[in-house]
């Protein structure tokens, strides 16, 4: 005669069963979050070495393109000219092809994800200087105080010299460490955000910030300015243009770059206070290279130089570090004679 288990004894079973259940299922959900988070992980991880190998494939194509192509008055072309076209007089080297890479910071799509711009520092507004002539015309535009302007300038001047002479209105050694300021470097700015430790700056500069400070100067030695290569955005405070104006100049310049001070004054409608000897329209050696992903993070900005006959290869990194990454109001373009990177921005894909 069989014998059934008690109610208490089936209930006990029950219950077992039920609990062997659940710590079943929470240690199924433990794991399963377990292997969501590393999948996460592992995503981004993935996520972020592709982004570093376009924005490095983007540097590298970039300075291959720059090493051998052709450079004209509007920017660097893909367009080589024939052996006879060389040979013919009347054939300029350097007009205007219509293909160019233009180097006024304008937004190109790199290789996947990658962004970049390039940006003729000839373009820009030199510090290293002697000769304030475009910066002081900057700073115009925002100053009205010819007092704090002087002071400016002096001081930055005496920052960069080799002696402890101070200026009118400058300031030397024993004046920054009587506000607990770093001491002047009495060197070139090795960097553009090192004119903040100048004394004076880094307050004016708050005082404006509509002033591009990474995208408007350059730590080149000489004052002279290539017309053909000025971002759009510094056309307008350094020349007192408005920004159709500065549009305008933009396009025109593409097609038919700048040759003179008086065709610039012509097309601004205006006369430009400044010697013709200022001013350069062939793109300079001394470039900047601005490479950032598109879904947003720091860009990376390299300073460089290029050298086709040096002895440790055709172009030469002065410096690099990462900067806030910003869109720029130039339009882009594609590189329409080139395969190596993808559509241009605002391209549906």
């Amino acid at each position: 005669m069989a014998i059934n288990p008690l109610p208490t004894q089936r209930g006990f079973i029950l219950a077992a069963v039920l609990w062997t259940i659940a710590i079943m299922l929470i240690a199924v959900g433990i794991f399963h979050s377990y292997v969501q988070r590393k999948l996460a992980v592992a995503n981004q991880s993935k996520a972020h070495i592709e982004q570093r190998l376009d924005a490095i494939s983007t540097e590298q194509t970039v300075l291959y393109l720059l090493a051998t192509s052709r450079m004209t008055l509007a920017g660097m072309t893909f367009n080589q000219l024939a052996k006879a076209q060389v040979l013919d007089e009347n054939v300029s080297s350097i007009a205007a092809v219509g293909d160019e890479l233009w180097f006024d910071s304008t937004v190109y799509q790199g290789v996947g994800s990658a962004n970049f711009s390039l940006q003729d520092m000839s373009g820009l507004v030199s510090l290293n200087v002697r000769d304030y002539t475009f910066l002081s015309a900057l700073i115009d535009s925002y100053e009205h105080d010819s007092g704090i302007k002087s002071r400016l300038l002096a001081a930055l001047s005496d920052y960069i010299d080799e002696d402890d002479i101070i200026s009118l209105g400058g300031a030397e050694k024993h004046d920054y460490l009587a506000k607990g300021m770093a001491e002047p470097a009495n060197d070139f700015l090795r960097t553009v955000p090192e004119l903040k430790k100048v004394m004076g700056w880094q307050n004016w500069l708050s005082l404006h910030p509509e002033i591009q400070l990474q995208n408007w100067f350059s730590l080149r030695r000489f004052s002279i300015m290539n017309l053909n290569a000025v971002p759009k955005s510094l056309l307008v405070p350094l020349f007192g243009v408005d920004g159709d104006m500065a549009e305008k100049v933009v396009k025109i310049r593409r097609t038919n770059p700048l040759r003179s001070i008086d065709e610039f004054g012509l097309l601004i409608g205006k006369g430009i206070p400044v010697d013709e000897e200022y001013f350069r329209y062939f793109p300079s050696n001394e470039l900047s290279l601005r490479i950032w992903n598109k879904r947003g993070g720091q860009a990376q900005l390299i300073s460089l130089q290029l050298t086709p006959n040096g002895l440790l290869g055709p172009w030469q990194v002065d410096y690099e570090y990462s900067v806030q990454s910003v869109d720029n109001n130039n339009e882009a373009l594609a590189i329409r004679q080139s395969a190596l990177f993808n559509h241009p921005l605002g391209d549906d894909r």
